[in-house]
């Protein structure tokens, strides 16, 4: 889906135009379903909206951490760190060191 679909989708649903609240509640839910997928999709516009706040950003990292795209998941969750949710800072440790790890063993020669 693209931005307009999903959009439309919450347009159609609420009657009105979607505000930043209505998409992250709704991909919190999605994320509490397990479906990874859609709530990514809502959260990739929240993201982008005015209002939107850094849960929605802290939430977007997990769903890219459960879809296994750790870099593109660590590059949200130092966003997070940036902009002062220091919670996320611990997190960006270990996925940095994962990633460092993983990219030693493909280096190795056999």
């Amino acid at each position: 889906m693209n931005r307009e679909e999903v959009f439309d989708w919450f347009q159609r649903r609420l009657n009105r135009p979607p505000e930043a609240y209505d998409i992250y509640k709704v991909a919190k839910e999605f994320y509490q379903l397990g479906a990874y997928s859609r709530s990514l999709l809502c959260l990739q516009q929240y993201v982008t909206l005015p209002g939107a706040a850094i849960p929605g950003r802290h939430l977007l990292g997990y769903c890219y951490l459960n879809l296994g795209e750790t870099e593109r998941a660590l590059r949200e969750f130092k966003k997070c760190v940036k902009e002062g949710y220091h919670d996320d800072w611990q997190l960006v440790v270990e996925l940095t060191m994962e990633l460092e790890a993983k990219r030693r063993e493909e280096d190795i020669p056999f």
